[in-house]
């Protein structure tokens, strides 16, 4: 799935979200026996700590690796939720920074491919299910082979017709500059 139609499916599973809240609401405020078991509103420790993935800025950079938020220093260009892509300050690593919804976050596969001086990353939602209405950012952490060029400008495809000119680091052990999609519309 793409990111076009990632921002469609989110937007469409809102709907049902709301109406399974409701319906839930209303089936367990019946007049029904009371049950032996207290109740809590509030979600267990455990839960709370699945549903937010660890902070970008605190993960360890290697392939694979998602977090919410961006990387330090990094601000998104405007609110309109485009995509972007920059190297990690690591060698062989690159950033992909997405937008949507914390619950079913838009990730990059682990790994990059590279043919025809083009880097390919596979970028995808995580679910199909409900999703919160919330916007934010996720970030990938994706490994590229060998053979890239880091101290030269990469052309990063991230499907969907998003094209990204990915700019080399200003020092070794930096990240790069981070190049965002323009903005539809």
């Amino acid at each position: 799935m793409g990111l076009g139609a990632v921002r469609r499916a989110a937007a469409a599973s809102i709907i049902p979200v709301v109406v399974m809240a409701t319906a839930s609401s209303c089936a367990s405020s019946g007049g029904g026996e009371p049950e032996d078991e207290p109740t809590s509103r509030s979600p267990s420790p455990s839960a709370t700590a699945s549903a937010s993935p660890q902070a970008i800025q605190d993960a360890v950079l290697e392939a694979g690796v998602t977090g919410s938020g961006l990387p330090e220093g990094v601000t998104p260009p405007d609110d309109s939720g485009s995509p972007g892509a920059a190297w990690a300050p690591d060698e062989g690593l690159l950033y992909v920074i997405t937008f949507g919804s914390s619950t079913c976050p838009i990730v990059a596969e682990p790994e990059a491919t590279a043919a025809g001086g083009v880097l390919t990353v596979k970028v995808g939602a995580t679910s199909d299910g409900p999703c919160t209405m919330d916007f934010v950012p996720t970030t990938s952490v994706v490994g590229v082979p060998d053979d890239v060029d880091e101290n030269a400008p990469v052309t990063v495809d991230l499907g969907d017709q998003i094209m990204l000119d990915v700019q080399p680091r200003s020092a070794a052990g930096s990240a790069g500059p981070v190049t965002w999609a323009p903005t539809p519309g």
